[in-house]
């Protein structure tokens, strides 16, 4: 037999065993999430985003206009991995879809005529891809367990520095975006804030306006948010890597964002706010984040 027939395939086995050595760095390369990338888990999952680690500025100046004394001092807070999170407020959809699969009830709340939620639901019309309303904060922890548990991924709820790592999108002013031309405290053609001038009485569907520079929808308007973190009355003490700042059985925990009729002052990138945890309403919703 000639020698040189067996060579080639020995050579090309041991040419098969070095790209097998090299296979796995890879695909863990390939892998890799990049800022940006836009992704599904099921196919009534919300739609993630990926945002960039980094370090950012939380907090905000002495001189910002509506400033206040909760929102100091400045810190540095660096996320040393990217995360994802929902490109959208969960979305009244998505909600109904996990009420349907788990088989939960979520109870009724707020007792002002024309603002009660009932099973989740406001009394102004709401369509499939409106912001979710009307859950309290364990009801959101419920969720983020049920999709962590349906998915096999590690979805959590927002900490208060990654919404304001988000919501920033890599500027340090009040918001991301320029003020209404022509008027001196508006920011009606880039969110859903203070009533109808920007064409909704109520909350708009997500994406009604354009993303900021990480991809994300409606930070500074719309529904506020449920984050994971309790009420503090500054940021001394406070975590510096991204993680929420929770003790057992807080009183209050922090909301972020603004709702549709809420002075657009509430709606900058370093504003908190905070709410009960037991309460619902009509003007309150969540996104969440997943580990990568």
């Amino acid at each position: 037999m000639n020698r040189d027939l067996l060579t080639v395939p020995l050579k090309a086995l041991a040419l098969s065993a070095l790209l097998a050595g090299l296979l796995p760095t890879t695909a863990q390369a390939a892998t890799t999430p990049q800022p940006g990338k836009v992704f599904k888990d099921c196919r009534d999952c919300p739609e993630m985003v990926v945002l960039p680690a980094g370090t950012f500025t939380m907090g905000t100046p002495d001189d910002e206009v509506g400033r206040e004394p909760d929102e100091s001092p400045m810190h540095e807070v660096t996320f040393v991995k990217p995360f994802a999170m929902s490109r959208f407020q969960v979305t009244a959809g998505e909600w109904d879809s996990y009420v349907r699969e788990s088989g939960v009830t979520i109870a009724n709340g707020d007792t002002r005529p024309g603002r009660e939620c009932v099973a989740s639901k406001p009394r102004y019309p709401q369509g499939p891809r409106q912001p979710a309303v009307c859950m309290n904060f364990d009801d959101v922890k419920n969720y983020v367990a049920w999709l962590s548990k349906k998915t096999g991924q590690k979805y959590h709820m927002v900490s208060e520095a990654q919404r304001e790592y988000a919501a920033r999108g890599g500027t340090k002013g009040p918001f991301p975006f320029p003020f209404d031309e022509g008027k001196e405290y508006s920011i009606s053609q880039h969110a859903n804030t203070y009533g109808p001038a920007d064409g909704y009485s109520y909350s708009s569907p997500v994406g009604s306006y354009a993303p900021n520079a990480f991809g994300l929808y409606d930070m500074h308007g719309n529904v506020y948010e449920w984050v994971e973190d309790c009420e503090h009355p500054n940021y001394v003490g406070a975590p510096t890597d991204g993680s929420a700042w929770v003790e057992p059985n807080c009183e209050a925990v922090r909301i972020r964002g603004n709702d549709w009729g809420e002075a657009p002052v509430f709606s900058r990138s370093g504003n908190r706010n905070s709410q009960y945890p037991q309460e619902r309403g009509d003007w309150i919703g969540f996104r969440i984040v997943r580990d990568l």
